[in-house]
C-alpha cells in the first residue's frame, strides 16, 4: 500500500496535468523517470503523461470546434 506522501504527490501531479498539460508532461516524467524503482509512482508517472496530453487534445479539439476562443 502506498503512504500518504507518495499519495499527496501522485494527486498534485494529476491537478498539474489537468491545470497546465505541458507542466503535468513534465512533472510525470520526472516522478517516472526518478523513481522507477517504486512501482507506485512508475505506474502513477506514466498515467499523469497521459492524462496531460489526454487534457492537451481535449483543449485544442474545443478551442477547434470554436467552444472556446484561443487566448
Amino acid at each position: 500500500m502506498a503512504e500518504t506522501k507518495e499519495i499527496i504527490i501522485a494527486a498534485i501531479g494529476y491537478i498539474i496535468a489537468l491545470i497546465s498539460p505541458i507542466l503535468g508532461i513534465i512533472a510525470g516524467a520526472i516522478i517516472f523517470f526518478t523513481q522507477r524503482d517504486n512501482p507506485f509512482f512508475n505506474r502513477h508517472g506514466k498515467l499523469i503523461i497521459v492524462v496531460a496530453i489526454a487534457a492537451w487534445l481535449l483543449g485544442i479539439a474545443l478551442v477547434a470546434m470554436g467552444v472556446f476562443n484561443a487566448p
